[in-house]
């Protein structure tokens, strides 16, 4: 019994890695990585009486938690405004980000099968990149087709559009980083 407890508790922990892991990733598409992060500290604590990582630290991660998920949108808007797009041209530009990254997430397995051809490299890079670039697209997009909705000639409209696709970027990596911090407490705290 001792070795399937052993093999169990080092299956635990990859998994735990591995999610934290897939949090990170999460985030650089566009989606609430930074909550994926701190379910999985939360629970991974939990298992440890709340000693590793301590509940204090939980504490702060919630609030990273919410800083990185507000401030992704809240660079993305100002990346359109910046740009001379409106608010509600922000809001169709995150949509579109959401909506992209979700057609890309759907694609992202077909990419990563003709992607073996090149390797596991190849695969990694094709299921990464779809969600990604559909994302940055799927905001670009949004943010042109909403201005020149308004009436706006396509220079303006792509103005708009590339601020919201430079605003997501921000945002995203703003995000990705502050995912980054956190995965670093908590690896630094539960070992």
């Amino acid at each position: 019994m001792g070795v399937a407890v052993t093999i169990l508790g080092y299956m635990g922990i990859v998994v735990f890695i591995l999610v934290l892991v897939v949090g990170v990733l999460a985030t650089l598409v566009g989606l609430p990585g930074t909550v994926l992060i701190l379910i999985d500290a939360f629970v991974y604590s939990a298992v440890h009486s709340f000693a590793r990582p301590p509940w204090w630290l939980l504490l702060i991660l919630l609030g990273i938690c919410v800083v990185a998920e507000t401030s992704d949108n809240i660079v993305s808007v100002l990346g359109v405004t910046k740009s001379g797009g409106s608010t509600k041209t922000s809001i169709w530009a995150v949509v579109g980000g959401v909506a992209g990254a979700i057609i890309g997430a759907n694609i992202s397995p077909l990419l990563g099968l003709i992607g073996l051809a090149a390797g596991p490299i190849g695969t990694v890079i094709g299921v990464l990149l779809a969600p990604l670039i559909c994302a940055l697209a799927g905001g670009y997009l949004a943010g042109y087709w909403y201005e020149r909705r308004q009436g706006r000639p396509p220079q303006e409209a792509r103005q708009a559009g590339w601020g919201a696709l430079l605003g997501r970027l921000a945002g995203g990596l703003l995000k990705a980083i502050l995912a980054s911090v956190m995965v670093a407490l908590i690896l630094w705290t539960a070992f």
